[in-house]
């Protein structure tokens, strides 16, 4: 099999993004609009009642005016992206979040075959965003994770059922070859209470997606179809140079349910519906990923009322990988979120 990675020189890199810089330029990208917001609680693995002590985690919800997508971002700079954002009338007074329930992930290092009472267990709570109707996932760590929770409530207290893993693969930034490439462990969990399939990475990362249909769990081996670099510039740098950081980024499709995996050199995430017309791996040429817009995202920490200049900002930027249709953010430490 043929691993191919779009990747270049410098002078390429430049070239391609500044090709899509020229057009942005034509037509200014429209700056985020600031929805609303939330502060997260998550307990601790092992505790089982929140309390003063339980973390909270500072979490903003912004309309990307540029698509119409909903971006949520955690004071640990981890994204998502959510529908229900076009009809918000704004300004307008925010519900909070309705809990819904807590889990316990254990999460296996790549090449390790047994659950263990050493494997590391990641816990998170469930919510519900009142305002766009999305399930929102927190973890310990501060991790996020969204999709649409539809007509539905969800139920509580069902526990999480293991379907299968995946060890998966990723090239770092600027790496065509496979030699010095990471390899994750990723497990799948079913969570009947709100109906989504939870694909949690060794390193805390989540995404979560709708169960469309029951995963049988068969352990079939993921196909990778095609690699991405991706560059994001930091929240102060103005231009992409040669210096601005890459990260590279693998497509897989899960073979025991057709969902995509996008999986970063960070150990970020993300999942979305597949298509039984894509082809594993993509046929050549495989089309290099067009940078439609930048953003600079901030986020406030718990107990942080204002915004203010020293709120912590995050720098993002937004491709299209027409291979696949869809539409991915990265963000300045290396996290991602994509739709279809």
């Amino acid at each position: 099999m043929r691993w191919l990675r779009i990747v270049g020189c410098a002078a390429l890199l430049t070239t391609l993004l500044w090709s899509g810089a020229d057009v942005a330029a034509q037509q200014k990208p429209k700056d985020l609009q600031w929805t609303h917001a939330f502060d997260l609680s998550c307990r601790p693995y092992g505790k089982t009642e929140f309390d003063k002590e339980t973390p909270k985690f500072g979490v903003e919800a912004f309309r990307d005016n540029n698509n119409g997508l909903g971006l949520y971002i955690s004071q640990a700079g981890s994204i998502a992206l959510g529908g229900g954002f076009q009809n918000l009338k704004l300004p307008f007074t925010s519900k909070g979040p309705d809990w819904l329930t807590g889990l316990d992930l254990p999460a296996r290092l790549a090449g390790v075959k047994e659950f263990s009472k050493d494997t590391k267990v990641h816990s998170m709570e469930v919510f519900r965003d009142p305002n766009a109707n999305n399930w929102l996932y927190v973890t310990e760590a501060g991790n996020i994770a969204a999709a649409p929770a539809k007509g539905g409530t969800g139920s509580t207290n069902k526990p999480p059922k293991w379907i299968h893993s995946v060890d998966l693969l990723v090239r770092k930034g600027g790496n065509a070859d496979w030699k010095n490439a990471v390899k994750f462990g990723i497990e799948v969990y079913r969570d009947a209470n709100a109906g989504n399939l939870i694909y949690i990475c060794q390193t805390g990362h989540i995404a979560i997606i709708p169960e469309a249909a029951e995963s049988k769990g068969d352990g079939k081996a993921p196909e990778w179809l095609h690699g991405l670099d991706l560059a994001c510039r930091k929240y102060n740098e103005a231009s992409f140079t040669k210096e601005t950081r890459k990260y590279g980024v693998e497509i897989f499709r899960d073979e025991n349910n057709g969902n995509l995996i996008f999986l970063a050199e960070s150990g970020s995430l993300a999942v979305t519906a597949g298509d039984p017309q894509i082809k594993a791996p993509t046929p050549a040429p495989v089309k290099e990923p067009q940078w439609t817009h930048g953003l600079n995202v901030k986020c406030r920490t718990v107990g942080e009322k204002e915004f203010s200049e020293k709120t912590r900002t995050f720098g993002m930027e937004v491709f299209r990988d027409e291979n696949i249709a869809a539409t991915i953010y990265v963000n300045e430490v290396g996290n991602i979120a994509v739709v279809r």
